[in-house]
């Protein structure tokens, strides 16, 4: 946890940091589509796909999509099997800061979060339960480019990991 704690905090200076620029590592019209897994929260380690489109300087919309599972064993008698499936809605505002390179945002995400709970043993299932509900959530993250294409991103807040971190992609 204080691992995650240092992250917040490094991301939060960056923000802090935050100036106004003509050099900009996020601009209208540009797509991006990130890859990444979760840690903390849970859920096992899940996986996550998000497509983002910017319709201003300051403003990208876009869908977030994860999916985890996660045994938990009984000794000889079983185990219970739990599977999520997130699909969201995400909105973000970017800050202008002094960098190409540098993309910090804060967002929020609307979606809905299917889960399921299966029992594999000897004796006959206790219970056995999908559940769904709505879900929402916001976040704080930034994008690092190594290339005008390739950087990687962390993510704090709501999703299918408490740390959500991976590679992204420039599309435009």
């Amino acid at each position: 946890m204080t691992k995650i704690k240092n992250i917040a905090f490094i991301t939060l200076m960056y923000i802090l940091y935050a100036t106004t620029s003509p050099a900009q590592s996020f601009q209208k019209g540009d797509k991006m589509l990130n890859l990444g897994v979760g840690i903390g929260g849970g859920f096992g380690i899940p996986i996550g796909l998000s497509y983002e489109q910017a319709i201003s300087d300051r403003i990208s919309v876009g869908a977030y999509a994860a999916f985890s599972t996660k045994k938990e064993s009984f000794g000889g008698y079983g185990n219970w099997k739990y599977t999520h499936i997130l699909a969201a809605a995400k909105g973000s505002y970017h800050l202008k800061v002094n960098s190409t390179k540098f993309d910090p945002y804060g967002g929020i995400m609307l979606g809905y979060n299917i889960a399921s709970v299966k029992w594999n043993g000897t004796d006959d299932a206790p219970i056995s339960a999908s559940a769904g509900g709505f879900l929402w959530g916001g976040h704080i993250g930034s994008r690092y480019w190594f290339t005008e294409k390739v950087g990687a991103f962390a993510e704090i807040g709501y999703g299918a990991g408490i740390l959500n971190v991976g590679i992204t992609f420039k599309l435009k």
